[in-house]
């Protein structure tokens, strides 16, 4: 017990060790969280039927949480367990079926063993998924009633490999080049993308991948210090923040992003509005600390436009 009460109470690096460590790190988040708050992309003359109201959990870890908001989907981005056995599993499924959203769209994260088919915990065949959709690589299209156009979900488990978890890839492998479908509006991964809401922890493949794809909505989870929201716009300033986050010419990418943060104040001034076609992301971790204590600020709710 000595051996773990240290790991969990080790001590965090502080900032002046993340400086030191990795200068060109810090420039670039300093810098990209300087940039004028964006709003999500929503056309602000869409009707209801445009409009859909996703709500985000992931890492719940056998938690079960009051006060989750209806909406038109709930969406749980994994880690829906600590150990993932069979009663595990099924308490959450029956907390999360009582949840009052017609649409429920779950993940696996590296936690959940027991959903995974060549794990010896394997327990998927006798689990009672209730009013759940269960993705596994693999998508949904969703009629909702009352909405413009149906809407097209693709979900992952899948992350970057640390430990003996499941669900994992080698780190350096581009796990997900052409996995993503083109046409997808909303991406479920358990892991986040590199340098977004991931604490530096998360996947390069998958920034490219979310690149080449721009879902409308992004939700992940699995880094619980990256709690929180973000707008990407794919703009010239947010690729000179992944460059420098990765000490790809770091001169030059810092200068290229204080040139474009100016130009990013002004328009903010001026209320010159960014072009469509933004992705909001959603770390939507429940949990926080080594001990996975249960956090107070509940899901998140996005509003995507169709």
């Amino acid at each position: 017990m000595a051996g773990l009460d240290a790991i969990l109470q080790r001590k965090q690096p502080s900032r002046l060790d993340r400086i030191l460590a990795e200068p060109h790190k810090y420039i670039a988040q300093a810098l990209y969280r300087l940039q004028p708050t964006i709003s999500p992309p929503i056309s602000r003359n869409s009707s209801d039927s445009n409009k859909l109201k996703v709500v985000c959990i992931s890492d719940t870890h056998n938690n079960e949480f009051e006060d989750i908001p209806d909406g038109d989907i709930l969406v749980h981005a994994g880690d829906i367990t600590e150990n993932g056995t069979l009663k595990e599993l099924q308490k959450s499924f029956d907390w999360l079926d009582s949840l009052p959203h017609k649409y429920k769209v779950v993940i696996a994260g590296n936690h959940d063993c027991g959903l995974d088919p060549n794990s010896k915990y394997a327990s998927y065949a006798a689990i009672n998924w209730r009013s759940l959709v269960y993705l596994h690589n693999s998508s949904i299209v969703l009629n909702i009633p009352g909405k413009s156009r149906p809407v097209k979900i693709y979900g992952n488990p899948s992350s970057p490999q640390h430990g003996t978890s499941t669900f994992q890839y080698p780190r350096s492998e581009d796990f997900w080049k052409n996995k993503v479908p083109e046409d997808v509006d909303i991406l479920i991964t358990h892991a986040p993308p590199r340098h977004h809401l991931d604490s530096n922890a998360g996947c390069a493949s998958l920034i490219q991948e979310i690149w080449r794809v721009r879902p409308k909505l992004h939700v992940f989870g699995h880094i619980h210090s990256g709690r929180g929201t973000e707008v990407l716009q794919y703009d010239q300033f947010q690729r000179c923040y992944e460059k420098l986050s990765r000490k790809e010419n770091v001169v030059l990418n810092t200068l290229l992003m204080l040139w474009y943060l100016a130009i990013k104040i002004i328009f903010s001034i001026c209320r010159i509005t960014p072009k469509k076609g933004g992705t909001i992301l959603v770390n939507a971790t429940m949990v926080e600390g080594r001990k996975n204590e249960p956090i107070a600020s509940g899901s998140i709710s996005a509003i995507i436009d169709l």
